[in-house]
């Protein structure tokens, strides 16, 4: 089913999930350690717009797999100035899913939430450039100009230093996602920040030019991202939500992995905004099939959703050493790791 933000912001806070909610929030309730029996509802909220990178939770929802394991899930996707980690925080019976820096700053603020399962297994942050511009590596880009958004500025600083290239080697300015492509068009900027599972194949769609890409992720930048994490009550009391929904989940990416095209398919049919920057079957098979590699890296079908301890931990140090976080907090502070084995 399509969620429509409009109705459920009007109808209700939380809609499905407002009865756990309550139920959450009762004070008897934790103080006897009381399990839900009856309303298994939550609410998945998404930390961007319907597409290829939420195949897995997207059919899961559309074959009723939730359904059909006794949970009523609604699937929210993200707004542009949206939190997602200040929305779980806040409600119990919301989970969500976002970058492992953005996460861990979270918890570091003291918001009681924790990573439970990943659904990339490496990052598809990088860089795009124009296919003439002889950039094929980080080495390429000594005595260039580099435009990145935000908090990646910092994550290009630290590639920047994981690789010994000095903070003046490279320029690196902040621009925002409207203007940055317009700006590598004019050759204003040697290279621009990018999703790789996206941003490059939305380019060569508009423009008809192909882009150079290049991923941090082999250069040092070893993070989890699309990481799913749950509020702490959630995790203590019902657990057992929690393990049926990330079951479930994953069950919805080997659907998407076996048949890309019908996946992308059902995405652009059912979810994807009508006339938006997704609404492109093309444009969806082809991230879809980035995606895929993004979801498998480097493990077995029977370990999708993994969370290794060692690397979470190791990149988490890396955050700390670049001013990403200002504290590494333990691994059983920081990810439950009883769902996904």
């Amino acid at each position: 089913m399509i969620i429509n933000r409009r109705h459920f912001f009007k109808t209700s806070a939380f809609l499905g999930g407002s009865l756990l909610l309550d139920k959450l929030r009762s004070p008897a309730a934790v103080a006897a350690n009381e399990l839900v029996t009856h309303a298994h509802q939550i609410i998945m909220q998404l930390d961007w717009k319907y597409n290829a990178q939420f195949a897995g939770v997207l059919l899961a929802d559309y074959y009723n797999l939730y359904k059909s394991s006794g949970l009523a899930v609604e699937i929210l996707p993200g707004e542009t100035a949206m939190i997602v980690t200040n929305q779980v925080a806040e409600n119990p019976a919301m989970i969500g899913c976002g970058e492992q820096d953005i996460i861990m700053n979270a918890q570091i603020a003291g918001k009681p939430i924790k990573a439970i399962a990943t659904m990339f297994q490496n990052s598809p942050l990088g860089l795009m450039s124009m296919p003439n511009s002889q950039i094929y590596d980080l080495q390429d880009l000594i005595g260039k100009r580099v435009a990145m958004q935000g908090e990646s500025y910092s994550i290009m600083q630290m590639v920047m230093g994981h690789n010994n290239i000095g903070s003046d080697e490279i320029e690196v300015i902040l621009v925002s996602g409207e203007e940055k492509h317009d700006l590598l068009l004019r050759g204003d900027v040697d290279a621009v920040q990018c999703y790789i599972v996206d941003e490059p194949i939305g380019f060569a769609a508009k423009t008809g030019i192909t882009p150079n890409t290049m991923k941090f992720s082999d250069y040092g930048y070893d993070a989890y991202v699309q990481v799913i994490f749950a509020h702490n009550k959630l995790l203590q009391y019902h657990p057992e939500i929690v393990h049926t929904f990330l079951e479930v989940t994953f069950a919805g990416w080997r659907l998407a992995l076996d048949d890309v095209e019908k996946a992308a398919e059902i995405i652009v049919s059912n979810y994807a905004e009508t006339g938006g920057e997704y609404d492109d079957l093309d444009y969806q098979i082809a991230s879809l099939k980035q995606v895929a590699n993004y979801v498998t890296a480097g493990i077995t079908d029977n370990d999708l959703g993994k969370i290794d301890g060692d690397r979470w931990q190791s990149m988490a140090t890396k955050f700390e050493k670049y001013g990403i976080i200002n504290d590494v907090p333990l691994f059983s502070n920081s990810v439950d790791d009883r769902f996904i084995n």
